[in-house]
């Protein structure tokens, strides 16, 4: 240990921690996490994101209100990292607009779909497309929005020189303990309506 490391032992700690601006996580480990959690961990992922830009840079933002209003802030969000990437020249895939648009256009052609079609259009369509189509939708919605949320997660993972994200692939105690509590609601919901339930027979 140098002399100044010793008359300065917290300049290991602040070094270390400059070098940490956005959230690793590897793209198995961010699949499974949010797959359990129902959706709830991307949640906690944006927060840690957001967090960490505004710590960095004393941005004046609010992470918790980036985080509720995801589908509006995921092009900004995405912007900064892209920037980043272009700074330090690290390879990139994905831009803020792309990302943007699989984040925010299929949700938008299933509430066209909803709340646009009226009766008599519905009464005129075959049976199978009433059908195929909400589950179509569906099934684009989900997979254009776990490309967009890989392609951020890929794109900080490349700019903190970790790509595979490996600092962060193990499900630790920590993480099961918070899909415990992600699910306590559900089961506790559960749990009473098979209760209540021979009350209304």
């Amino acid at each position: 240990m140098s002399s100044d490391q010793k008359h300065h032992p917290e300049s290991l700690t602040t070094s270390h921690s400059k070098n940490i601006q956005l959230y690793v996580i590897s793209i198995s480990k961010l699949i499974i996490m949010a797959s359990l959690s129902m959706g709830l961990y991307l949640y906690y992922w944006n927060y840690r994101h957001w967090l960490l830009i505004r710590g960095q840079h004393g941005l004046r933002l609010i992470p918790l209100l980036c985080t509720i209003f995801g589908a509006f802030t995921i092009f900004f969000l995405m912007k900064k990292i892209v920037d980043r990437c272009h700074q330090t020249n690290r390879p990139i895939e994905g831009t803020a607009l792309g990302v943007t648009l699989m984040y925010c256009i299929p949700p938008l052609l299933l509430m066209l779909w909803e709340f646009s079609l009226t009766e008599s259009i519905l009464a005129n369509m075959p049976l199978s497309i009433l059908i195929m189509a909400p589950i179509m939708l569906m099934l684009i919605y989900i997979t254009f929005f776990v490309v967009a949320v890989i392609q951020v997660q890929q794109a900080v993972n490349v700019f903190e020189g970790d790509a595979c994200g490996l600092k962060n692939s193990q499900i630790t105690w920590t993480n099961v303990i918070w899909l415990i509590a992600c699910w306590m609601p559900m089961a506790a919901l559960f749990g009473f309506l098979s209760a209540y339930a021979p009350f209304t027979e």
